[in-house]
């Protein structure tokens, strides 16, 4: 797949845990940054675990038929796609999937309109956050996932870069004062996944006191190889290593 823009594209809350490999008794308390929470319900289900999260992204200041109408394309666009992809499983659930969109926008929708203050209209590379506001920061499918096609992901030139990358991580690490988990860390193009190429040079550049492991995620998205996100932490303040 590739496209020419980062497309609104949720993905239900259960989902989410399995993708970062979370444990919901590991979560009450927290204060959760999820960027970007795009049209995704993980704030809802962060919440009823007793987390207290913020999403962020740029498509929270459409209009809310804006934003209706962008992820239902992106969804079709998607759709459109993925059938002739080599790197998806014949025995994936295809269906299943993208009914799985559909009901995350959903939840999204009412959770957005019960708490509006907890959906911010912002994006990476910048945060309006104070430093080490958040417990643990999540970004799910922007880093590494639209880097450029030639680099492992999925936008057409110029993507988002190295140097995008290199602030973006910077950045997420100022805001968070213990966690922050990364998925994919592997490439969306090629046969079969595999770690994608940004990760040794980004790693480089971590701010002392950081560790860093890579994961594997439980969530079945129908990719071949190995799929797997990457964890910086705080040795002293860091959720439980996952499995």
């Amino acid at each position: 797949m590739r496209f020419d823009r980062i497309l609104s594209f949720g993905r239900t809350g259960e989902e989410l845990l399995e993708m970062f490999a979370l444990e919901p008794r590991h979560l009450a308390g927290l204060r959760v940054l999820d960027c970007p929470g795009g049209p995704g319900s993980l704030s809802s289900v962060l919440r009823a675990l007793g987390a207290h999260p913020t999403a962020v992204d740029p498509s929270y200041a459409l209009s809310p038929d804006e934003l209706d109408a962008r992820t239902r394309a992106d969804i079709s666009a998607v759709s459109s796609q993925l059938p002739a992809e080599s790197n998806i499983r014949d025995d994936f659930d295809r269906a299943g999937y993208f009914e799985a969109k559909l009901e995350a926008f959903r939840q999204f929708q009412q959770d957005r309109r019960t708490h509006p203050g907890g959906y911010v209209a912002a994006g990476l590379p910048a945060l309006p956050f104070a430093d080490g506001r958040f417990d643990l920061a999540l970004s799910g499918s922007l880093l590494f996932a639209y880097a450029p096609v030639r680099d492992g992901g999925l936008m057409d030139e110029p993507g988002l870069g190295l140097e995008w990358h290199q602030r973006a991580l910077a950045e997420l690490l100022r805001v968070c004062r213990g966690e922050l988990r990364i998925y994919p860390a592997h490439t969306l193009q090629g046969e079969a996944a595999v770690l994608h190429p940004y990760v040794a040079p980004l790693l480089r550049d971590v701010p002392p006191g950081w560790s860093h492991d890579t994961f594997v995620s439980r969530y079945d998205q129908g990719i071949k190889g190995e799929l797997v996100g990457l964890r910086l932490f705080r040795a002293e303040i860091g959720l439980e290593s996952p499995p």
